[in-house]
């Protein structure tokens, strides 16, 4: 395991933002970090790069403990919080250059990053003239300063439009491909499954499950199944009757339905009986559906 926490616990007066969380980060793994806003993510992020000390509990990094030991332990990291958060009217260069130099490195490494993440031809453009996906690509880069073996990302593809979110899921891939070890925190489920290997879920500071996506998509006790139906909206209004059907809606002239898998066959008689036509049920497991067995929430 190239990182892992052991029992932290972090409260902020009254409210535990992490609870008793233990994690298992494999090496080599792109490994996703999920639960709701408020769950308690960038907090165990925060002390697992020792920006704030856990009340009680240990992080440690290919065996160095970050509390103990902390240049040993964060010597190979490189972490993105939050938010790309640059001098705007300075350029991208710039900025790194800055960066380097308050860690103590030498500029060598800043031309090879930004050609990494795709901006080296921007390089000397001014930060506020970039687009906000090509300011998180620049977050991923100063973090990629160090040369890290474990690369640690808060919510990379936060606020960013649907070719930005890409962009940064290419780039993770990319990266992951070369031998780092990615930590990925998000609320957004469908980013997290196009890209992750592992996944633990957290809610209200707790762990609430973890491992291979793979075999934890297999046990989820929900399952979408996408239904080829007409008339349409006839189909969607017998199925939302039905308490058995946690989720119906319509996408790209089909339904996505959500049921328990002992109830996936009682679909079709049912819409039968109600004189539609069934052309197709197709069933789909979705990190969703996991992450609603597990939680009962919406993921949102």
């Amino acid at each position: 395991m190239i990182l892992e926490t052991i029992n932290l616990s972090k409260s902020f007066g009254p409210r535990k933002a992490v609870d008793n969380l233990s994690l298992e980060i494999p090496e080599g793994s792109v490994f996703g970090f999920l639960g709701p806003n408020g769950s308690g993510k960038s907090t165990t992020i925060r002390m697992m790069t020792d920006l704030i000390r856990p009340d009680s509990g240990e992080v440690f990094i290919q065996g160095q403990s970050v509390q103990q030991n902390h240049q040993k332990a964060l010597g190979r990291v490189g972490a993105f919080i939050e938010r790309a958060d640059f001098y705007k009217h300075l350029s991208a260069k710039t900025n790194l250059e800055m960066l380097a130099r308050m860690d103590g490195n030498g500029f060598g490494q800043i031309p090879i990053v930004l050609k990494r993440v795709g901006l080296l031809e921007r390089a000397n453009d001014k930060v506020k003239h970039y687009s906000q996906g090509m300011r998180q690509r620049l977050g991923i880069a100063q973090a990629l300063l160090a040369k890290p073996k474990l690369l640690i990302l808060d919510e990379p593809t936060n606020g960013l439009d649907p070719q930005g979110m890409k962009e940064v899921r290419d780039l993770v891939k990319e990266l992951n491909s070369e031998g780092i070890t990615i930590f990925i925190s998000s609320h957004l489920l469908d980013e997290v499954q196009k890209i992750c290997s592992h996944v633990a879920i957290i809610y209200h500071g707790r762990l609430i499950t973890s491992g291979k996506m793979d075999d934890l998509l297999s046990e989820s006790d929900l399952f979408t199944t996408e239904i080829h139906v007409s008339p349409l909206e006839k189909a969607q209004s017998v199925l939302k009757s039905k308490d058995w059907i946690h989720r119906c809606e319509e996408k790209n002239g089909s339904l996505l339905v959500s049921v328990s898998q002992g109830r996936i066959s009682d679909i079709a008689p049912l819409l039968v009986q109600n004189e539609c036509n069934v052309d197709a049920i197709i069933p789909k497991t979705s990190l969703e559906d996991l992450y609603l067995s597990k939680t009962g929430t919406n993921g949102a």
